[in-house]
C-alpha cells in the first residue's frame, strides 16, 4: 500500500488553494475513490489536501494524478510513503 498527499488546487480559481464547493470535494472523492486499487480518500475541503491509499500494483499515482487533472484541477505531490 501507498498513501500520498495532494495539493488539488482548481485550474479556474486563480490564487485559490481549497475545494471551492463541498459538492466539488465530493465529486473529487468519489471519482478517486472509484479507481481499481483505492481504499481510502480523504478530501480537506478548507486546504485542498487529499489524502489517498492505494495499491501501487493495481493503479498507480499518474493514473490518480490523470483522473484529478481530468475534473479542472492542478495537482502537486506532497508527500509519498509506502507502508
Amino acid at each position: 500500500m501507498e498513501k500520498v498527499i495532494l495539493n488539488a488546487q482548481k485550474r479556474d480559481c486563480a490564487g485559490c488553494r481549497t475545494c471551492a464547493t463541498d459538492y466539488e470535494a465530493d465529486n473529487l472523492m468519489h471519482a478517486i475513490a472509484r479507481l481499481n486499487g483505492v481504499s481510502k480518500v480523504d478530501v480537506d475541503r478548507v486546504t485542498g489536501r487529499v489524502t489517498i491509499e492505494h495499491d501501487a500494483q493495481k493503479t498507480s499515482l499518474a493514473k490518480i494524478i490523470e483522473r484529478i487533472e481530468k475534473l479542472g484541477y492542478q495537482v502537486e505531490v506532497l508527500s509519498r510513503e509506502e507502508s
